[in-house]
């Protein structure tokens, strides 16, 4: 048993490490919901009642009273996502007459990425559960043609998060279940534009802001069941904030050339859910759930020196501490509520669907191209496949519709407001999800 737990961690630890190299957020802003592969085949509409495997732990740790003994999973959500912008007047300087600015749309700036995730449950006792997750919860990972006509506002962006969720539950009596757990994230960011020269000289460049850092952040959880075939969830993720370290950089401009080392804040939401799931029969059962983000954390990204800068001969400089550059995010608080179903078709099969509907954080004013986002529609099924007594398949897809939406923003350099580009563009996107899961029972 020792040695089935210490290959499984094994393997764990080495398909994170391959794969979260890069994300593409799939639920609105920046969240990636995809941590249950039974969950998405349902929409997320039973994640803190009724997922009866491992990926319990991540939504509502409570939920590891209904597993026995030792139990592992494995999951991959293969993410297929597609954007389009269209110019609709971008322009540059006033100074320089405002010219419209050349190049293309950018192209599809995703690529199919795998998302993976690992839980384990062990059943201590009749009362005690122990848990770990391991997930990227957080992430980004686009990436425009260098030439397009919104480089201005963004041309690379890039964002993991690595989330190590060690988790406990307490079973109180036969209808009431507590869990809760620690998260040690990892965030790691680095993110690319093109950069405005200030005026009198100097060409156009690329400004780039990285950084990591390590953080951590804490989530509870309450399962009951106060009637005959009824579950209620309740679970709640803290807010994570992150003091990136790294650099910041601006290169190929000539005039305002420098490399420095920084700062920049991350600040990353709370997640508060509550669900219902009723079994309508010893077949049917039926699940409903909401979730709240407060996004409203994450208000800008501003990069701040730790070094003294200086260009143009030393006419203009920064000193540690100072700002050097800032883009106003201003997220909204939002809502995703999702419906679905399960139908248990015999001791082998079991299917799912759901839909959920799941609100953008971003606005008008400061809707920008690294999250070209709208409010989503999810529509998803999936099934279990039970191969024996110990071993189980979980399989599930999803299609995501991306509401269209606008991008008006101003972006200038950040020694000369005078040097302003305006970029102007409509959205449009979709989202597709396979996903594959193993669970085995020790």
């Amino acid at each position: 048993m020792h040695r089935s737990l210490k290959a499984l961690s094994v393997i764990t630890i080495a398909t994170l490490g391959t794969a979260l190299s890069s994300s593409a957020a799939n639920a609105a802003g920046f969240y990636i919901q995809e941590q249950s592969v039974s969950g998405l085949g349902a929409a997320f509409s039973g994640s803190t009642t009724s997922l009866n495997d491992p990926s319990t732990v991540y939504f509502n740790p409570a939920g590891m009273t209904r597993l026995n003994g030792i139990q592992g999973q494995l999951g991959a959500h293969l993410l297929l996502p597609n954007s389009e912008l269209t110019d609709t007047g971008s322009t540059g300087p006033a100074a320089l007459g405002s010219l419209p600015i050349s190049g293309g749309d950018g192209g599809n700036p995703y690529d199919p990425t795998p998302v993976p995730n690992a839980f384990l449950t062990y059943q201590v006792n009749d009362q005690l559960w122990a848990g770990l997750a391991l997930s990227a919860p957080f992430g980004l990972a686009n990436e425009y043609d260098s030439d397009w006509f919104g480089r201005f506002d963004s041309i690379k962006t890039e964002l993991t998060t690595i989330d190590i969720q060690p988790s406990v539950a307490f079973k109180i009596n036969d209808r009431v279940s507590i869990g809760g757990g620690i998260n040690i994230q990892y965030a790691d960011a680095e993110l690319t534009s093109a950069a405005n020269p200030v005026l009198g000289g100097g060409t156009e460049g690329v400004s780039t802001l990285k950084g990591d850092d390590w953080s951590v952040g804490y989530n509870i959880g309450l399962q009951a069941n106060p009637w005959e075939g009824g579950t209620i969830g309740l679970s709640y993720r803290s807010a994570v904030s992150h003091e990136l370290e790294g650099r910041i950089i601006s290169e190929g401009t000539t005039s305002a050339d420098f490399d420095v080392s920084g700062t920049a804040d991350l600040d990353l939401p709370d997640i508060a859910t509550f669900g219902v799931a009723q079994d309508v029969n010893d077949k049917w059962k039926v699940m409903g759930q909401a979730t709240w983000f407060g996004w409203n954390n994450f208000e800008d990204i501003t990069a701040v020196t730790n070094e003294d800068i200086s260009i143009i001969g030393g006419a203009i400089t920064r000193s540690p501490g100072d700002v050097v550059s800032s883009v106003t995010q201003n997220y909204q608080t939002t809502w995703a509520l999702a419906l679905g179903t399960e139908y248990d078709y015999s001791d082998e099969w079991t299917f799912r669907g759901g839909v959920q509907f799941d609100e953008t954080p971003t606005t008008d004013e400061f809707r920008t191209s690294r999250t070209p986002d709208g409010d989503r529609t999810w529509l998803s099924g999936g099934a279990t496949y039970n191969i024996n007594d110990r071993l189980s398949v979980d399989m599930a897809a999803t299609y995501i519709w991306i509401d269209s939406e606008t991008i008006d923003v101003s972006r200038n350099n950040s020694f000369s407001t005078a040097v302003q580009t305006e970029v102007e563009a409509d959205t449009e996107g979709n989202v597709g999800i396979v996903a594959v899961g193993l669970t085995y029972k020790f």
